[in-house]
């Protein structure tokens, strides 16, 4: 029942917010769990030129950002009073947190949430262009020190842009409410940017709002099935 409620929900949720997630194709790839550079800028040779690629790479293999949604499970639910004030100004008192801990992550279920780079030298920059119209709220892309590197409230965003010198980080991943986010992203490195690509995660609903979509569909089944006998 709550797989059915999950999938039936994450349909209607895309299907809402399909105005901005032009960029996703129309079989996407959910990952949901284990390691992930969700933002990994590399070189990517083409007709013999360099140019900055920005892609999401697993351990499986790399993905184009429009390929796949990116879930954020239940798991990740939590209370923010182990971060600093900014943090639950921003995404309130509980909200969907994906750990910076790996350990943590792993334990949850959930995502182990990275940034990279590969095969660059120096620097690489990652920029916020967007955050979709219909997000349904916040989102802070933050250290476990709680110094914000992106955020956006609702469809504005805030802190834009964050660069790494080291091949490989984890920060934590909030969101205040559950529901599907797109962001517009691009990776720099010296004076080439990449194509300008749109991540999608899905946010899944804590437990107990499973349990009032179940009430309530069992609800409009009762109502449903008296309707009938009343006709019969």
């Amino acid at each position: 029942m709550k797989n059915n409620l999950k999938h039936l929900l994450t349909i209607g949720l895309l299907a809402a917010s399909l105005g901005s997630t032009q960029s996703l194709k129309a079989d996407p790839i959910t990952i949901s769990s284990g390691h992930t550079d969700i933002f990994e800028a590399e070189y990517e040779s083409i007709g013999g030129s360099n140019s900055v690629h920005l892609g999401v790479h697993t351990d499986d293999g790399h993905y184009e950002p429009g390929d796949v949604i990116l879930e954020v499970g239940n798991a990740a639910y939590t209370n923010t009073t182990a971060f600093n004030s900014t943090i639950v100004s921003l995404l309130g008192s509980n909200a969907w947190i994906l750990p910076a801990d790996l350990e943590e992550a792993a334990a949850l279920g959930v995502l182990q949430a990275g940034v990279a780079k590969s095969g660059l030298t120096n620097a690489a920059t990652f920029t916020m262009l967007g955050a979709g119209l219909d997000n349904p709220g916040n989102f802070a892309l933050f250290t476990s020190a709680s110094s914000i590197r992106l955020s956006s409230i609702g469809d504005t965003v805030g802190t834009n842009s964050f660069s790494i010198s080291t091949g490989h980080i984890h920060y934590n991943w909030g969101f205040s409410a559950p529901g599907i986010y797109t962001f517009d992203m691009q990776a720099s490195y010296g004076g080439e940017q990449s194509v300008v690509e749109t991540y999608t995660f899905n946010v899944v609903p804590e437990p107990s709002t499973y349990a009032l979509l179940g009430a309530g569909a069992g609800i409009l089944l009762m109502v449903r099935y008296r309707s009938l006998r009343r006709r019969a």
